[in-house]
């Protein structure tokens, strides 16, 4: 008998290795069973509620940093409500334990190898516009060319250059592969370096933080679950999100620092750490305000499901046979255009919905929160397919406040990979024949 990606689900079958390494797992989660922030309801409880709250407060207060606000008490009991949903969803229906550990399935190397060349080939068509000109990038970081003149060079190819989103399946699918440390310098971690370094670099050139974002937290937690499992509980990683606002707060200032600090915001700012803290503050605070305004001018319930379905939209070839008239989401557009700072666009994982769905929005809540429900289950039993896919899950939820990733292309494309992968080829872990088995 197998589950619906195809492991095993009687132990009495497991033997060799495979047996060794879900008795060890069990030990481990016995002694302790994760840090709160792997678990979606208690990071919607403990992280973006708090933060929610905090962010509510200063757009309901007297802040002038926003010059059109469209944020107010009912907006803010919406969003909240759909938070709440996401949450009680997520919680509810689950065990206290978790289930037992099942034997994982084994993932070909080659498959790594693949998955790389598939993101290389994203970068390269990319990046294509900016490595024909060199000297763009040169001009960039001297602070001659803005980030503005290397998006006009990006390359950008439908069903090509989305590839870019397979190194985010790459990251979590390397540990689970090498659920033992690989000795010395492999192949394998150079692709994972590389992949990395393609990201930041991504970041700077492109202004797409969210592109590094995404590797980083899989990496995280999949540290923590294959090479921390068993040893005592960190007090830095006990804070999860919170210790990382430094790093990001550090990582935002390098980011910004030649791109527009050093060409602009020097002579607005006192220094460099308020710069930071409040430009930080606004991307939030603006993709709220910004999802209100959308519910504010457009309307409940009127949009085209352009967030729900943006996987399906942007899918080669069909998604271009769905969009059949050329004004599709125009009204949207048009919003952004009027009515929302260049810079802070952004319209929040939350208020579309609602622009979308009007009230059913709090069923796509109670279905997110299921989904999270049903990565952290098996991510807590060690189910192969949700161990990859419960962190590439996790970026959607810890940047719902800011944008809808969650059912976004981007995120297709790394959850796909991972569903192909998993469906068609894993194998199962060498087992002793019977007579080898007899002698013991």
């Amino acid at each position: 008998m197998q589950n619906k990606i195809g492991e095993p689900a009687e132990r009495s079958s497991w033997a060799g290795p495979a047996q060794e390494y879900v008795r060890i797992s069990m030990r481990g989660q016995l002694a302790f069973n994760g840090y709160w922030w792997e678990d979606p309801a208690r990071v919607m409880l403990f992280f973006i509620l708090p933060l929610y709250a905090l962010i509510s407060i200063e757009l309901l207060g007297d802040q002038k940093a926003i010059g059109q606000l469209y944020f107010n008490g009912f907006y803010a009991l919406v969003a909240a409500l759909f938070l709440i949903t996401i949450l009680a969803a997520s919680y509810f229906g689950r065990t206290v334990t978790p289930r037992a550990g099942q034997e994982p399935v084994e993932i070909s190397r080659w498959v790594l190898d693949a998955l790389f060349v598939l993101s290389l080939i994203g970068y390269l068509t990319m990046m294509s516009g900016v490595i024909a000109h060199p000297a763009l990038i040169l001009s960039f970081f001297s602070g001659d060319a803005s980030a503005y003149d290397l998006i006009a060079a990006k390359g950008r190819i439908a069903g090509i250059s989305t590839l870019t989103q397979v190194a985010v399946a790459y990251v979590p699918l390397y540990f689970y592969v090498f659920r033992q440390p690989e000795r010395g310098i492999t192949r394998y971690k150079i692709y994972l370096l590389v992949l990395l370094g393609l990201a930041l670099l991504r970041s700077f050139i492109f202004a797409e933080r969210l592109a590094l974002i995404e590797l980083v937290i899989p990496l995280v937690l999949m540290l923590v679950k294959f090479r921390r499992s068993h040893r005592t509980p960190s007090r830095i990683l006990k804070l999860g999100p919170y210790a990382a606002i430094v790093p990001l707060i550090g990582f935002f200032i390098a980011n910004e620092y030649n791109r527009s600090w050093e060409t602009y915001y020097i002579n607005v700012y006192s220094n460099i750490f308020e710069f930071a803290l409040e430009r930080l503050a606004l991307y939030y605070s603006t993709a709220l305000n910004n999802g209100a305004g959308v519910l504010k001018i457009l309307g409940w319930g009127v949009g085209e499901p352009v967030f729900t379905l943006d996987w399906l939209f942007r899918f080669p070839i069909l998604g271009d046979l769905l969009l059949a008239h050329p004004d599709f989401n125009a009204d949207y557009v048009a919003f952004l255009s009027n009515n929302a700072d260049p810079e802070f666009n952004n319209p929040s994982g939350i208020f579309v919905h609602f622009y979308e769905w009007g009230w059913f929005a709090l069923f796509v809540a109670a279905f997110i929160g299921w989904v999270f429900n049903r990565s952290y289950s098996g991510w807590r039993s060690s189910n192969g397919f949700w161990c990859c896919a419960h962190p590439v899950l996790m970026v959607s939820l810890f940047e719902i406040l800011r944008v809808p990733i969650l059912f976004s292309g981007r995120n297709f494309v790394s959850v796909a990979m991972l569903i192909i992968v998993f469906c068609f080829f894993r194998t199962r872990p060498v087992r002793p024949t019977r007579t080898v088995a007899s002698q013991y």
